[in-house]
Formats: C-alpha cells, structure tokens, sequence
C-alpha cells in the first residue's frame, strides 16, 4: 500500500509495523516498540528533507522465523544514518547492520529502501539441550538390551547419514560465511583514511590483545593435556616455516574446494583491503557481497536451529557405536575454558581496579547486567543496548569512544573465543591421539587467534568455525559432533566473557586516549543505588 509521507500516514505505518510484530509473537516487547520508533524517526527525516508530495509503502515479511520490514521512500538519495555531527556515522552503522542491531538502507530505482530485521525472541537453548541430551541418553540406554549388530545397523542405516548430512551443510556454509564475514568486517571501516586515522589504533591493540591471550592461554593450558616428545626437543623450524607457507593460496579457488581457513581467511583479507582501497568504484560488489553475507546467515540461522537434533543424533550415535566413552573423556573442555575465562576476566578487573583505584566488587556489579544478559542469549547483539548504556553511565567512557569501539570491539574482539578454539583443540587432539608439538601448538595458537577474529557475532557463529578448527590441525570430521555438542553450553559463557572483556579493555583503551571519566568509574553502580 502506498501512503502519502504527512503525519496521519507516518502514524498508520508505524501502528501496522506495530500490529504485524505482535501478530508474529516473534519479537520482543521492547523490540517492537524499539522499531516504531525507529521507523517514526527515520519517516519524520524524510518528511522534513523531501517535498511534500512525495509518497512512501510499506512490506512486512516473515521468512524461515526471520523478521523483515522494508519501508521505501520515493525521492533522492538519501541516507538518514549519515550523521555532519558524528564522524564516521557511515561507518559506525554498518558495523552495526553487519550485526544485525541496526536498520539497512540502500538507493535504488528512484527508491530511498530501509529494512528493519527485528531480532526474535530468545528460547532457551539450554533447556533444548538438556532435553536433547537427555532423550540421547535414555534411547541409547535401552539400545543396549539389543544386539551389537542391530545397533550397528541402526547406526550405519539411519543415525550416520542424518549426521553426515548435517557436517556436509556446516562444512558447505562454514567456508563462505567466515569468508564474508571478514571482507565486510573490513569493508564496514569505511576507507582507508579511516582505517588510518581512527581505527588502526583501536584494531592494533585489539588484534595485539586477542594474540597475547592465545599464547599465555596456550603456555597455561600445555600441563593440563599429554604433551608429545617434540614440545620438549628442538625448535621445528621447517615445521613453522611450513605451516606459514601453507597460508598463502596458490589461486583463488583451491582454498574453498580444500577447505583450507588459513587460506580463506587471507583470500578474504586481501579482497577486502582491495575494495577499501577501491572505494565507490567497486560499490555494486560491495553490495552483492553484503546480500551474499545476508543470506549466508540466514542459511546459518535455520541450521543452528537444529544443533539440539543434532547434538541428539550425535550422542545417541556415540552410544550406538559404544563410543560414549569418547565424549565422556572430553570433560576436561569445560574446566580448563572456565578457568581460561576466569583468568582473562580475573586479570582486568584486578587491572582496573588497582590502576584506576575501583572497588573490585563495584566494577563487577556495574558490568554484570551486560554480562548476564549475554549469558543467558549467547547473542552480543542482543546484549549490545545494555552495553551501550553500561559502558557510558557506568563506566564512565565518552560516547565518543562508545560509538565506535562497541560495535568494532563486538566484531574483532573476542577473548573468550579465543580461549575457547584453544582449548577445544588441544581437547579433542588428546583425546583422539593427535600428537601434541610444539609447531602444532603454535598452529593451533594461530588457527584459533584467526577465528576468534573471523567468526561473525551471532548466535550460532562458532558453529562455522569447528569445521576449520579440525581440518587445520589435522582431527578427525568426528571431533566437530563433540566440539558442537559441548559448544551449545559453552557459547553463552563464552559469548558473556566476550562482552564483558570487551567493556573491560574499553576502561584502559579510553584511558589512553583520555576519554575516561573518573569519577563516573569509582561511583557506585546506579543500580545498586536505585535498590
């Protein structure tokens, strides 16, 4: 339907964008009314910019659970999250969109479209699992009344293909995703003189962090797991040299067919650096390479869906097989990555705390709405608000720095990750036999640092990174069931640990810019007062 872009109208659009949220009851209340006033907002700058006699429709649309509105406005090109007052608005909005926290806008035939994806409501994931894990159990408990053949036959008949097909789809989806998650992770820096004059610093010491964590994690973690003679010998030049060598392509092409993520991951920075330097002369495969990202995620989203069947699949098989076993003696994935996220945390908030003079037990409270949000969605994105509002009224950082840092610091920065890969690595390589050296340390140091950056902030985004993880250092296609079926628990403690480590850097990064207030810092949580 077509409206004219007067008051009356504007009310009616955002009244039907109100309506077909509710009438889906797969948004949030505060989501709903979050996208009214949203559309409103951006409906009343184009009335104020455009002639009067211009015209405006509205689509709603639901696709595979995921929510779409696209308003268009007929006129000239205008971009209404371009900011005179704010630097870098262009930038900042479409690290934001690349998130999925913030409206698209695009021009085309004549047609100003912004397109809202409402995020859904959050289910309990973990209550799936449970249940899944649960169900796995108890049909593979009275599996064993048969005979090992029958179970076999059931294994190879239906169980095996069901499961095959599912790694074949996350292996299918993992190479393209990383790979554009990476190009519009850089291309969302806007250009070069961007990248030279605000970012480089911010990404520099991000990406230095991210390293740091990888090599002391790696250095604590070696006496928990069976070490291999080599670790002890000489240094492997050869094998190093090698292993970097390995990361450059030979073409364009063999790294996906191969699946090699080192490769892809270099392919995909090398494009994307070429198309910030090309600038507006490459917009139209900037733009087929931002719709490619979209639907890849969408692709990913309905896969995720399914992790609980399965992780259900996956251990029942393992039962079938009598290799339950196998997954029993991968518990020491959770203590190791809790004590590597409790080490993390542990060292900046003893950082601040004694450098900025913080009570410790006030900076745990002030950034602990953030972190339990995160914990309980395993979604930065949908923690993004909170910590927006977190990092400015409580931790006393300008908005300045908030507006930039956040939404690069959600895309780069994710300590807990790189904890995670690492440990899931030298987990699975102890318990399938793969031989624990030195090189392969410090590949597997390198693999996991690369992913951590790489891997897209939703939920269900470190599901892409396993296949990589595995087929770099060598395990075999069956660790990916395990590190799946462990990482549908440890996502959302990792995600919490991504977003409160990133708020925490933020406190010495605007520090050393001399972007901090103080006082704002050392006060008490406003929470806790209101109590």
């Amino acid at each position: 339907m077509i409206y004219a872009l007067d008051n009356a109208s504007i009310s009616r659009i955002t009244d039907e964008i109100g309506s077909f949220l509710e009438s889906r009851n797969l948004a949030d209340g505060k989501d709903i009314l979050r996208t009214k006033l949203a559309a409103e907002e951006l409906l009343l700058k184009y009335q104020e910019a455009l002639p009067l006699n211009s015209r405006v429709r509205l689509r709603c649309s639901s696709t595979l659970k995921k929510l779409k509105i696209d308003i268009f406005v007929y006129g000239v090109s205008l971009n209404p999250f371009i900011s005179e007052d704010e630097p870098y608005s262009d930038v900042l909005h479409t690290i934001l969109v690349s998130m999925g926290v913030a409206p698209s806008w695009r021009y085309r035939n004549g047609e100003n479209a912004i397109t809202f994806t409402p995020m859904a409501k959050q289910h309990s994931q973990l209550a799936m699992l449970a249940g899944a894990v649960l169900l796995a159990v108890l049909l593979g408990s009275f599996s064993l009344l048969f005979e090992p053949e029958t179970r076999a036959s059931i294994s190879s008949l239906f169980v095996s293909p069901v499961l095959n097909t599912f790694l074949g789809l996350l292996s299918a989806v993992s190479g393209p995703m990383i790979f554009l998650s990476v190009i519009i992770g850089i291309c969302s820096i806007g250009d070069t003189a961007t990248l030279e004059k605000i970012g480089r610093r911010m990404i520099s010491r991000f990406l230095i962090i991210s390293i740091l964590i990888a090599l002391i994690a790696g250095v604590i973690f070696l006496p928990f797991f069976k070490i291999s003679s080599g670790l002890s010998g000489s240094f492997d030049f050869s094998g190093m040299l090698t292993m970097i060598l390995d990361a450059i392509p030979g073409n364009l092409f063999t790294p996906f067919t191969e699946g090699n993520p080192l490769q892809i991951i270099v392919v995909a920075i090398m494009l994307g650096l070429s198309i910030l330097a090309l600038g507006g002369k490459v917009t139209s495969f900037q733009t087929v390479l931002e719709e490619g990202n979209y639907i890849i995620q969408l692709i990913m989203g309905a896969l995720s869906r399914i992790v609980p069947v399965f992780v259900f699949l996956s251990i029942f098989n393992m039962m079938l097989s009598s290799n339950f076993s196998i997954l029993l003696s991968s518990y020491k994935l959770v203590p190791v990555l809790l004590l590597g996220d409790i080490l993390v945390l542990g060292y900046y908030l003893i950082k601040i705390s004694a450098g900025k003079k913080v009570n410790i037990a006030r900076l745990i409270r002030k950034i602990a709405p953030t972190f339990l949000i995160a914990l309980t969605t395993s979604s930065s994105a949908a923690a993004y608000s909170t910590n927006v509002e977190c990092c400015e009224k409580e931790l006393g950082i300008e908005p300045k720095m908030i507006n930039f840092a956040i939404p690069l610091g959600q895309v780069i920065f994710m300590p807990g990750a790189v904890v995670l890969f690492l440990t899931a690595s030298l987990c699975l390589a102890e318990v399938y036999g793969v031989a624990i050296s030195l090189p392969w340390v410090m590949n597997a140091m390198v693999i996991s640092f690369l992913l951590a950056v790489a891997a897209p902030p939703v939920p269900g985004g470190a599901l892409t990174c396993y296949m990589m993880l595995t087929a770099q250092l060598g395990l075999p296609s069956e660790a990916v069931a395990i590190a799946i079926a462990f990482n549908v628990i440890l996502e959302f403690v990792t995600t919490a640990v991504n977003v409160a480590g990133l708020q925490l850097e933020l406190v010495e990064l605007s520090s050393s810019f001399g972007m901090l207030n103080l006082d704002a810092l050392r006060a008490e949580a406003s929470r806790g007062k209101r109590k």
